[in-house]
């Protein structure tokens, strides 16, 4: 069932309950004021014909029916039937040809006690309804007297008709109305699952979705809006991705396949040659790897589910990655520390970033030492090789690229892609530059990042 199906059934659902609450209250209402009003004209009938002088509060006696000492046929105009009950239970009709109204035991009590009652029921006889009202009229004698009904119960029958067809035209015009409500609303939630259909049957994520809606619509088509920009752009750095990997893998299993055919074709080279080849088979299989490992990592975001934030020294991340770099090149690394302050990071992942920066040093920086300043809140790895071409400085931390320079180096250009988008993940920021010596020459570069200090405790 459709949403507007939906919101037109529930208003008319509230509609009807509404509607049958209402009319069940005005229906009872009227039918309790109705008997209320045939009660009031009887106890009046019976106040004028109340021989006692005082149950009923008047002291009249009306002139009595000397056989049955009923009243008179003028004193019982508007009532449909008046008769007398005995004590012991019999009932004489006081109007010729009236209806035999019934007596119960509680009648003849009252017969028994003239100063009991008056005593007011609803009965049948001859399937009409009347109410009835019993009193004391004289010793051991009781009188009722009855009013029809059929009037008030036709006003009752032609009032439920009414309230009927109301409740009837409210939940129509509800339903209606919730149609006409509902299609307003659903056009924009109609128009955005048009455009959704859509992309999912072109795979273009770069149709527009409409936005224009109202309140939560229109926040939602924004959302989703944004959503499927990301997934464009996504969809993009993906495919960038994978023809850039497949650009950067194609020159190692290039060299491992010729090497490996040359292996085959000559099994009976020189001892020293074929050593030579097995070194560049070892050293192009571990450039290789590590070109997986890279790819698999900056491509799945792999390690940052793993690990919670946590308040970090940046200094206490830049001296083990150092000391894993000395282990490794036995170069000389020294951690320069100076009013730093705590960070909110994942360790494993902030220490990948300075290890990235260290042996991007250690490749490209030339022979002499190399220095991690650790400042406030930012790291800074600074060499003293050839320095950054000012067109390469925006992008070298760019995926598979590398400076002119570089190029005839070992490694994949990855890196400081992955770096950057480390302290992306943290919300920081990352740069690079050239160091200037005193005769204002490039003696080296610095690459670095800054990351948002962490909040107070």
């Amino acid at each position: 069932m459709s949403l507007r199906w939906r919101v037109a059934l529930g208003l008319a659902l509230v509609a009807a309950l509404v509607g049958a609450f209402a009319a069940v209250g005005s229906y009872v209402t009227t039918a309790r004021q109705l008997r209320s009003g045939v009660d009031e004209t009887l106890l009046a009938r019976a106040r004028t014909l109340d021989p006692l002088g005082r149950r009923l509060g008047t002291d009249r006696v009306p002139p009595l029916d000397r056989r049955r000492r009923c009243p008179s046929p003028a004193a019982l105009q508007a009532t449909a039937a008046a008769q007398l009950v005995s004590a012991d239970g019999q009932a004489f009709a006081c109007v010729q040809g009236g209806v035999t109204l019934p007596v119960d035991e509680r009648d003849v009590e009252v017969a028994r006690d003239p100063r009991g009652g008056p005593l007011l029921r609803t009965v049948s006889e001859g399937g009409v309804s009347y109410r009835q009202l019993t009193f004391g009229w004289a010793r051991d004698i009781a009188l009722q007297i009855g009013r029809d009904l059929s009037e008030q119960q036709a006003t009752l029958e032609r009032l439920r008709l009414r309230l009927a067809l109301l409740t009837l035209a409210g939940v129509a015009g509800a339903a209606a109305l919730g149609w006409f409500l509902a299609g307003r609303i659903v056009q924009p939630v109609d128009r955005l699952r048009a455009a959704a259909e859509n992309i999912a049957a072109t795979d273009d994520l770069t149709t527009p979705l409409p936005t224009d809606g109202p309140g939560e619509v229109g926040s939602l088509a924004r959302s989703l809006h944004t959503m499927m920009g990301a997934l464009a752009t996504s969809r993009e750095q993906q495919q960038r991705l994978v023809m850039d990997a497949s650009h950067e893998l194609r020159t190692p299993l290039t060299t491992l396949r010729t090497n490996v055919e040359l292996l085959q074709r000559a099994p009976d080279l020189p001892e020293a040659q074929r050593a030579e080849i097995l070194r560049d088979l070892d050293l192009e299989s571990r450039e290789l790897t590590d070109l997986v490992e890279e790819l698999v990592e900056l491509s799945t975001d792999r390690g940052s589910a793993d690990e919670a934030p946590e308040p970090l020294d940046l200094a206490d991340v830049a001296q083990a990655a150092i000391e894993r770099a000395q282990r490794r090149t036995a170069r000389a690394i020294t951690l320069v520390r100076s009013d730093d302050q705590p960070v909110m990071g994942r360790p494993r992942m902030l220490e990948r970033a300075v290890s990235n920066l260290v042996d991007n040093a250690v490749k490209y920086g030339g022979s002499d030492g190399i220095e991690v300043m650790v400042e406030g809140t930012s790291v800074e790895v600074r060499d003293h090789g050839l320095g950054i071409a000012a067109s390469d400085q925006p992008l070298v931390f760019d995926r598979f690229y590398r400076a002119t320079t570089a190029r005839t180096e070992p490694g994949s250009g990855l890196g400081l892609a992955i770096v950057r988008q480390i302290v992306d993940r943290h919300g920081g920021e990352v740069w690079a530059r050239n160091l200037t010596g005193v005769d204002g020459a490039t003696s080296g570069a610095a690459v670095g990042f800054r990351l948002p200090p962490a909040p107070p405790a």
